[in-house]
């Protein structure tokens, strides 16, 4: 499932991945245009040995009207905007798999 997400001023699609503890992960350009200074994000494993280093910067980001901070990493080999649950618990939101949508209860 994918969602337009605003992060600071550049609206993106993101896919939406529950198995993503984490905030946000997003590509280059997004993360090159996010003004805040960037910080170590630490390690990002994908599988149980497939591990990566990450930077992250703290964003202000816009979902269904809402607006939350989170962490935005940036991880070279991942080339795709993802949204975690992170995101979704921090903007209470509910994911509707039957319908293939997400809301605002």
């Amino acid at each position: 499932m994918r969602v337009k997400l605003t992060v600071e001023n550049v609206e993106e699609l993101f896919l939406i991945d529950t198995g993503f503890s984490g905030d946000l992960i997003v590509k280059s350009d997004v993360f090159d245009e996010i003004s805040a200074k960037p910080s170590d994000g630490g390690e990002i494993c994908v599988a149980k040995d497939l591990c990566f280093s990450a930077l992250q910067k703290v964003v202000s980001v816009n979902i269904l009207s809402k607006q939350i901070l989170c962490r935005a990493l940036w991880v070279p080999e991942i080339e795709e905007n993802i949204i975690g649950e992170g995101v979704l618990i921090k903007a209470g939101l509910l994911l509707d798999y039957k319908n293939f949508a997400i809301s605002d209860p």
